[in-house]
């Protein structure tokens, strides 16, 4: 079980590594992003290995239903799409398109059901997630 304080230690780490992993992007060619994405994702996989290899968690799933392959194949064009939106409005302002999206996206997903996934009902009187985001 996780403490308060290693949830927050986590989240600061993540923050700050995904908040650096497109910064290159700003500074180099990314010709049609291709090849940064090739790079991006064999740096997950080895990041994936390395976690596994320490952890002495190397079972693999044999079976792998469709929507994990289909949620994989869009978060791997969103990053592809992302490079050159970073490139025309830069940085700041095309990070905070991209999550914006990320966030209405996975709000309507839980809140409304899309895609098959079971409409969840809030806890709290009306829908002031809404309003959250």
């Amino acid at each position: 079980r996780m403490t308060h304080a290693g949830g927050l230690l986590a989240a600061f780490g993540a923050a700050v590594a995904f908040g650096v992993q497109y910064v290159p992007v700003k500074r180099h060619a990314i010709f049609d992003g291709a090849t940064f994405q090739w790079f991006m994702c064999s740096g997950i996989l080895m990041g994936g290995l390395c976690v596994s290899l320490f952890t002495g968690d190397l079972s693999v799933e044999t079976t792998c239903p469709a929507p994990v392959f289909f949620g994989g194949a869009l978060w791997g064009l969103s990053n592809y799409a992302v490079l050159p939106l970073v490139k025309l409005l830069g940085i700041g302002l095309g990070f905070s398109l991209y999550h914006f999206v990320n966030l209405i996206v996975g709000y309507l997903t839980g809140r409304v059901g899309l895609f098959g996934v079971p409409r969840l009902k809030p806890k709290l009187g009306g829908d002031m997630g809404l309003y959250v985001c």
